[in-house]
């Protein structure tokens, strides 16, 4: 992942001059298995979204909630 993040870093050049730096969110699910990573610039302070919270969620809230998403679409596959 941080080779990706790394790329789109020094691709941040390209960016207009209204886009924030990027973040990186990985969401990863297998049949017995969830994974989460998150990443941002070392220099950053300050991260913007469009849906204010005040913390982003733990790696843990974001395994369980794509845990949820999985088991509902598998049950909805299985009709």
């Amino acid at each position: 992942m941080n080779v990706f993040f790394s790329a789109m870093t020094r691709k941040q050049l390209e960016k207009l001059p209204d886009e924030n730096p990027t973040i990186g969110i990985l969401l990863c699910t297998a049949k017995n298995d969830t994974l989460v990573k998150m990443t941002l610039p070392a220099d950053n302070n300050t991260i913007v979204a469009s849906k204010y919270q005040l913390y982003l969620p733990t790696e843990q809230q974001l395994i369980a909630e794509v845990e949820k998403i999985k088991k509902e679409w598998e049950e909805n596959q299985k009709r």
